[in-house]
C-alpha cells in the first residue's frame, strides 16, 4: 500500500527530508517527554499529599485521643487545625461510630460526611470523586469509636500540574522554533559531502578524468564512499585511458598494411610492369589483406571474450584432446623449421567452457613458442592434473630468444611488442594480441595464465584451470616425442 504523503516525501531533496524527519523525531521526543513528565510530577504531588494528609491524621488522631473524651475539648482542637489550614484548602471532619458527625468544617462536602466508615480499619486514605482524605481513629479499642478525617480537593493538586505544564510549554515552544532551524543546518551539514559528490560527477566526461572527492579523513561513511568512488574512479580513468590507448594502437596497426597496400597498388598502377611484378604485387597485397583478416578477426575474439556476461558455454569436453589435436595442427610447422615438440597429456581431462576458445587459446601459445624458438630448438607442452585442488596445469616452454625482465609486465597488454623494431610487414609478426586473448579466455574461464622467461634462455607459460572432478585420468606413460609428432602418434 503506498501513501501519498511518503510518496511526495521521497520527492524532496534530500537535505529537506533529513529536516523534516529531524523536526518530527523531536517533535515526537519533546511529547514524550512533556508527557511524562506531567505524568511524573502528578503522581509525585498525590504521593506527597497523601504521605502529607496521613501524617496530619496521626497527629491530630494523638492529639484528639488525649483530650477525648472531652468532646468540646476535641471540636475546639479541630476547630483550631481547621482554620490553620483554611489557606490550604483542607477540610476537617469529625464522625462517631454510628455514623453521626459531631462536627466538620465550613469546606467539608456533603459527599464526604456522607461516605460510610469502615470501622475495620483503624486507619485508610481514601478518594472519591475530586476529594481525597485520610482517616483515623482517635480513640482506644475499648472506648466508642470517633474518627477523624482530614482532606483536600483534589483539583488544587491538579492546577499545580497544570502550572508545572505551563511553565514547561515556552521551552517547548522555543525548542520547537530552533528544532527545524537546527535540523536544516544539520542537513546542510550532512549533505554537504554529497553535493561535493555531485560536483565532481558533473565535471567528469572522458576527455577529464583527474578528479577525485576530498577525503576530510574522518573515517566515518561519507569518507568511506568518498574513498570508495574514488577507486571506482581510478577503475574508469584507467579503463577509458586503456580504451583509448587501444583505439590508438588498433589505429596504428591497421594503418601498416593499410599504407603498404595503397604504395604497393600506386607504384603498380603508375609504371608498365611484367606479368611477373604484378604477380609479385598481387601477393603482397594479398598478404596484407591477411594479415589485416587475422586483426580483425583477433579483434572481434578479443572483444567477444571481453565480455562478462552469462553466455560462457559450460559444455563438457577432454582438454587433453583439444591439446593434442591443435598440437598436431602445428607438427608441419614445427617439423617445417627444425624444431623439436615434446608432448606429455594424461589420456583424459574434462572440464567445462566454450571449446573454440580453449583450442584458440593453445594455438596462440605454441604459435608464440615456435615462431620465437629458433632452428634446433625445443617447445615442451606438459598437462598435469591436481586432483586434491582440482586443477588441470598446461605448460608451454620453449628454448627460444626470451623476454627480457623489464617487459614481462606489459606482455599481456593489447598490441604490445618486445621489439618494437621490427618490420610491420614481416609475415611471421602477430598482432600483439595473441597473450591478452589467452588472458581474456583463461580469466573468462575461471583459470589463471603466468609467463616466465629469461632472455636468451626461453620462455614458459602457465595456465591453470579447474576441473569438473575426479573423473580426470592419469598420464599415459607416453614419452615426449623425439621428433615432431604426427597427428595419428598426437591422437
Amino acid at each position: 500500500m503506498r501513501w501519498p504523503l511518503i510518496e511526495r516525501l521521497r520527492a524532496l531533496p534530500l537535505r529537506v527530508q533529513l529536516t523534516l524527519l529531524n523536526t518530527a523525531a523531536v517533535f515526537v521526543t519533546l511529547a514524550i517527554v512533556f508527557a511524562s513528565a506531567r505524568v511524573a510530577v502528578r503522581a509525585a504531588l498525590f504521593n506527597e499529599a497523601g504521605d502529607v494528609l496521613l501524617g496530619e491524621v496521626r497527629a491530630t488522631a494523638l492529639a484528639l485521643n488525649e483530650l477525648y473524651p472531652d468532646i468540646d475539648a476535641v471540636v475546639a482542637e479541630l476547630r483550631r487545625k481547621s482554620v490553620s489550614h483554611v489557606d490550604r484548602g483542607w477540610f476537617v471532619h469529625l464522625v462517631s461510630g454510628d455514623r453521626e458527625t459531631v462536627w466538620r468544617s465550613p469546606t467539608c462536602p456533603e459527599i464526604v460526611a456522607e461516605k460510610p466508615v469502615d470501622e475495620t480499619r483503624s486507619e485508610a486514605m481514601i478518594s472519591l470523586g475530586d476529594y481525597m482524605w485520610a482517616r483515623r481513629r482517635i480513640t482506644d479499642p475499648s472506648a466508642a469509636p470517633f474518627y477523624v478525617r482530614i482532606g483536600l480537593q483534589r483539583h488544587i493538586i491538579e492546577d499545580r500540574v497544570n502550572a508545572v505544564t505551563v511553565f514547561l510549554l515556552p521551552i517547548g515552544l522555543i525548542v520547537s522554533v530552533f528544532t527545524p532551524l537546527a535540523g536544516h543546518w544539520l542537513a546542510l551539514r550532512a549533505t554537504r559531502p554529497i553535493a561535493e559528490i555531485l560536483a565532481v560527477a558533473d565535471s567528469l566526461s572522458p576527455t577529464r578524468m583527474g578528479d577525485r572527492l576530498k577525503v576530510r579523513g574522518t573515517g566515518d561513511e561519507l569518507d568511506r564512499l568518498s574513498g570508495k568512488i574514488n577507486m571506482l574512479l581510478d577503475d574508469v580513468a584507467g579503463h577509458v585511458d586503456r580504451q583509448q590507448q587501444f583505439v590508438a594502437d588498433a589505429a596504428h596497426e591497421i594503418r601498416g598494411p593499410l599504407t603498404a597496400m595503397q604504395s604497393t597498388l600506386e607504384v603498380a598502377t603508375v609504371r608498365g610492369r611484367t606479368e611477373g611484378n604484378y604477380r609479385n604485387t598481387i601477393d603482397d597485397v594479398l598478404e596484407a589483406s591477411r594479415h589485416l583478416a587475422k586483426l580483425a578477426n583477433d579483434l572481434l575474439l578479443l572483444t567477444e571474450v571481453g565480455t562478462r556476461d552469462d553466455s560462457l558455454s559450460h559444455d563438457s569436453f577432454d582438454f587433453a584432446a583439444i591439446i593434442g589435436d591443435t598440437v598436431a595442427m602445428f607438427a608441419a610447422v614445427a617439423e617445417d623449421r627444425g624444431i623439436e615438440l615434446r608432448v606429455k597429456l594424461p589420456t583424459a581431462c574434462l572440464i567445462r567452457g566454450e571449446q573454440r576458445h580453449l583450442r584458440q587459446t593453445v594455438a596462440n601459445l605454441l604459435d608464440n613458442a615456435i615462431r620465437f624458438t629458433a632452428h634446433g630448438g625445443t617447445v615442451t607442452i606438459d598437462l598435469a592434473i591436481d586432483s586434491a585442488v582440482r586443477l588441470c596445469r598446461l605448460s608451454v616452454t620453449d628454448t627460444g630468444i626470451g623476454i627480457a625482465e623489464v617487459h614481462l609486465p606489459y606482455i599481456f597488454d593489447r598490441f604490445y611488442q618486445v621489439d618494437p623494431s621490427r618490420d610491420r610487414s614481416d609475415a611471421g609478426r602477430g598482432g600483439g594480441l595473441g597473450l591478452s586473448i589467452c588472458r581474456s579466455i583463461v580469466e573468462r574461464h575461471g583459470g589463471s595464465i603466468d609467463v616466465s622467461s629469461s632472455h636468451g634462455v626461453g620462455t614458459s607459460v602457465k595456465v591453470c584451470f579447474p576441473i569438473m572432478s575426479d573423473s580426470c585420468a592419469p598420464l599415459s606413460g607416453a614419452s615426449p616425442f623425439a621428433s615432431p609428432p604426427s597427428p595419428a602418434a598426437i591422437a
